[in-house]
């Protein structure tokens, strides 16, 4: 996305040659104002990535002694699309200048990724306008950009790394040195379960802050909060006083309130806190299932969205009530995003594999174009979005795609291991690379695809439902029978 933002020169005037500082302050090289007008501005946009540090060098095209160099404030996300500022250009030059634009990634000592040039000539009335354009490519929105643009990110879809992050367990090459989990990362990081909860049939975990996690269960109206201890044993909590078969589930990073969707369309919410009641909503599901929920915290709110078995999309901003922002004629399965501008939603329409994505203007969701699926693929179950150019989903005979710059491609499925048989069902992915893409097959295993193959990750014999993970070194799972899983280092 192109954003565009108006460069104030001279704000931060700091010179670097002759003239010297009294004889800038007496021409005015910058400060416009209604009595002395601005004889040149620049135009500054930059596109594919937010620099940490621009810097504009001005020069007398018939005098290069005659230099300005002036720091500016980088461009932010957002903010309200156009302005203009600008300078007077100095008495004694001439009329041209030259007008240079740099931007370096994270900070003013980062790499330079972008330059722009360009000259303009001063009328004797009026303004010149000088635009420049800064493109470089920032795909996953970590400050970093990717070595293809002059960057150093050497995975540039990946938060998980960029130089500087500390290199973990998690089958990525996190400090960009060329490699991944050198030894000893990995020493101690296992899966490690809770013991069963009788009565408990785990459909969803919701991680909320390093080794905590709620799991809900569609039986017995139970809900447990599990916390890994030290000593690698767990702390579980149980609560049974929200009524419902809860399938689907979001917890808050900043308190750990859990938000939570059942078979019949019921949404509900609570806290840790055991004497504090279950508060179920007044939205009216028209009993069609709720099969995922996503949520997001910014600027103090929270908002969560939420799709239904009757192609229901529903947003939902707590302490009000959901409402139905969109409907499509599809079983939608899943809906993940990075935050409410990157949501993709999937699920199935008759006998064909669905996806949608949210409308940037606010209009319908968008049907996005698939590739033909092979025979028995007739749902995708599960997506997850990595970065905005980078997303997986998954789905029936061992269906696995890739949504790369907003195309999607068919990757290899999970293959096929008896004669005669046919590839097991993906109901579940989590991904933070393309090394990293996490999966639950109908198969009850839980497996990985590298990017060109896929790996066993853990057998399972006890039914799992359900994945899900904050950071690429800590996933969690859960089952049918009442068993919370984690894979971790060692809590601290």
């Amino acid at each position: 996305m192109k954003r565009a933002v108006a460069v104030g020169l001279g704000l931060l005037c700091i010179t670097c040659t002759v003239p010297d500082i009294e004889e800038l302050e007496e021409e005015r090289p910058s400060t416009c104002d209604a009595s002395h007008p601005c004889q040149v501005r620049v135009l500054l946009t930059y596109d594919g990535f937010r620099p940490g540090c621009v810097t504009l060098r001005l020069v007398d095209a018939e005098d290069g002694s005659r230099t300005f160099e002036l720091p500016v404030e980088p461009p932010g996300l957002a903010g309200s699309g156009t302005g203009e500022v600008g300078f007077i250009r100095p008495a004694g030059g001439s009329d041209t200048v030259r007008v240079t634009a740099s931007a370096r990634e994270r900070s003013c000592a980062g790499q330079e990724v972008a330059t722009a040039s360009a000259q303009g000539v001063v009328p004797e009335k009026g303004t010149a306008t000088v635009e420049l354009e800064l493109s470089a490519r920032d795909e996953d929105g970590d400050g970093f950009v990717s070595t293809t643009t002059r960057g150093t990110d050497c995975d540039d879809r990946s938060v998980s790394s960029s130089p500087g992050v500390e290199e973990r367990c998690d089958f990525l090459d996190n400090d960009c040195d060329g490699r991944e989990d050198p030894a000893p990362i990995c020493d101690g990081v296992d899966w490690r379960s809770t013991e069963p909860i009788p009565g408990a049939s785990f459909r969803d975990v919701a991680p909320h802050a390093r080794n905590q996690a709620w799991l809900v269960s569609d039986s017995n109206d139970l809900l447990a909060h599990v916390r890994r201890e030290t000593d690698g044993g767990f702390d579980v909590e149980l609560f049974t006083d929200c009524h419902g078969a809860w399938s689907t589930a979001w917890a808050r990073p900043s308190d750990g309130r859990l938000f939570m969707g059942s078979r019949e369309g019921q949404l509900a919410t609570r806290t840790l806190v055991a004497g504090e009641p279950c508060t179920l909503t007044a939205f009216d599901g028209r009993g069609a299932a709720i099969q995922d929920l996503v949520g997001f915290e910014a600027d103090g709110g929270t908002t969560l969205f939420a799709v239904s078995k009757a192609g229901d999309i529903l947003r939902w901003d707590p302490p009000a009530q959901p409402v139905r922002v969109a409907q499509v004629d599809a079983d939608l399965r899943s809906i993940h995003g990075l935050d409410p501008r990157t949501l993709i939603t999937v699920g199935r329409a008759g006998e064909v594999p669905v996806a949608y994505h949210v409308n940037a203007d606010g209009g319908p969701w968008l049907r996005e174009t698939l590739p033909p699926p092979s025979e028995g693929q007739v749902a995708l179950h599960a997506v997850h979005v990595v970065a905005p150019g980078l997303a997986y989903a998954t789905g029936d005979r061992g269906l696995l795609l890739e949504r790369a710059a907003g195309t999607w491609s068919t990757k290899p499925p999970y293959p096929i291991f008896v004669d005669g048989g046919v590839s097991p069902d993906i109901l579940d992915v989590v991904a933070f690379g393309r090394g990293a893409v996490i999966a639950v097959l109908g198969t009850d295993d839980l497996v990985r695809f590298d990017g060109e193959t896929w790996r066993d990750f853990r057998f399972g014999t006890q039914g799992f439902t359900t994945l899900e993970g904050l950071s690429s070194d800590e996933l969690w799972s859960a089952t049918v029978d009442g068993t919370g899983f984690h894979w971790a280092p060692q809590a601290p």
